[in-house]
């Protein structure tokens, strides 16, 4: 019976331990688009998309609608999502956690963390909507730019370059 408890929880832990190391992505100071990077740092990041990718104003004001709407959606969110990790962290230690308990907290967890998955999701896709083809384009230029740039940071990190 211990050892299958053992068991049950090792496998509790090491299914959420990924899940809780991830949230939602950063946003204002310290997150994309935030102060510390490029000519325009400190600059609001609909403000460097409106130079970068040719917004027009009516973008810009549906980009900040998309912006709002995403936050407070996750504003609304994330205490749930605090309190459920919280749960789930206290249970866990407990002299002789109930696995059925901690199965019914992962879950929760998780289902939050779902919530919020589809807010981030709901917000890319009203962004994209909002893009021309072109201003799309622009958009994956800019990610595979960023995505060669982080293997170049690879490279000097190993020595390579």
């Amino acid at each position: 019976m211990r050892r299958t408890l053992a068991i049950l929880l090792f496998a509790v832990l090491a299914a959420a331990a990924p899940a809780l190391a991830q949230g939602p992505p950063p946003a204002g100071p310290g997150g994309p688009g935030g102060p510390g990077g490029g000519p325009q740092a400190g600059a609001p990041p609909e403000a460097v998309l409106k130079d970068a990718l040719g917004l027009t104003d009516e973008q810009v004001t549906a980009l900040k609608a998309a912006l709002d709407t995403r936050k407070q959606a996750a504003d609304a969110l994330m205490p749930q999502l605090r309190d459920a990790e919280r749960a789930l962290a206290d249970a866990l230690k407990a002299a002789s956690p109930d696995a059925a308990q901690l199965g019914s907290l992962l879950l929760n967890a998780q289902a939050i963390r779902t919530q919020l998955d589809q807010v981030n999701e709901a917000f890319k896709a009203a962004v994209t909507k909002l893009l021309t083809a072109a201003q799309q384009q622009k958009v994956t230029d800019i990610l595979a730019l960023q995505k060669s740039l982080q293997a170049g940071q690879a490279l000097q990190q190993m020595g390579v370059v």
